[in-house]
């Protein structure tokens, strides 16, 4: 039953009236894994400083999927506190059913063609719209065997699942409690996730910038909307690591 679920809507007022859900634990995370992102490239760029680079903040910008389990690192380390003021676990972000896996995995599977048509429309639209023509610049070097075999492995599916729990595992339930409004919820969570893109990496290049955050926008409002019309996290932690991993296996 949904009640017994302590991520669902009526555990999350309970628990809210209760004065365990606080606006304190999302404001803090709406920006957090954006602010863990640029520290996480600061940490690398310093590594190429210290060796001498004249670049140190450019070369470290394709090093983000293997700095990015820093990132992940650092938000499940703060949901795992976070949850644990609420009184549940960090995995009850989750969702997990033995009972409906198979159907999660299949679920997930089939989210992923229209995530593709919403992340390739993005990156058309936007493309369009900063640069007047479809193509838009890429960035970072390849990595070495050992870190592009990390990258297509490893940080995928940690990715995956950690960015889903934070955005719509927690953010977005909670929100919708504390402000009371399901339209407040998407609008402010789309565009915090929309945003963390400007800086992974962190460019400093303004059309650039303003192009990852609006190619994000049409993903993320549709995955928020899938979340929150069947409360299930593992369909799309699955297909956003799939996705990841053949980005990643493709880029090298």
């Amino acid at each position: 039953m949904a009640a017994a679920d302590p991520n669902s809507h009526s555990a999350l007022v309970d628990r809210h009236a209760r004065h365990l859900l606080l606006w304190t634990g999302p404001l803090v995370l709406l920006f957090g894994r954006s602010a863990f992102a640029v520290a996480a490239q600061g940490m690398v760029a310093a590594i190429y400083a210290m060796h001498g680079s004249t670049s140190a903040w450019k070369d470290a910008e394709a090093w983000l999927p293997v700095y990015g389990t820093l990132i992940d690192a650092g938000c499940l380390a703060l949901l795992w506190r976070l949850t644990r003021h609420e009184g549940i676990r960090l995995f009850d972000l989750i969702g997990f059913d033995r009972n409906r896996l198979g159907r999660d995995v299949l679920l997930g599977l089939a989210l992923i063609p229209p995530c593709l048509l919403f992340i390739f429309g993005g990156v058309a639209a936007s493309s369009l719209l900063v640069y007047g023509s479809i193509g838009s610049p890429q960035f970072g070097q390849p990595l070495p065997f050992v870190a592009a075999l990390y990258a297509v492995l490893v940080w995928p599916i940690v990715w995956g699942f950690t960015e889903q729990m934070t955005y719509n595992g927690y953010l977005v339930p909670r929100i919708q409690v504390l402000s009371g409004s399901t339209g407040i919820s998407i609008a402010v969570v789309a565009f915090a996730w929309s945003f963390q893109h400007v800086v992974m990496p962190l460019t400093f290049d303004p059309d650039f910038m303003l192009h990852r955050f609006l190619s994000s926008i049409p993903n993320t409002v549709f995955m928020i909307a899938v979340y929150l019309r069947m409360r299930r996290l593992l369909p799309l932690a699955i297909a956003h690591w799939l996705m990841d991993g053949a980005s990643a296996l493709f880029s090298f």
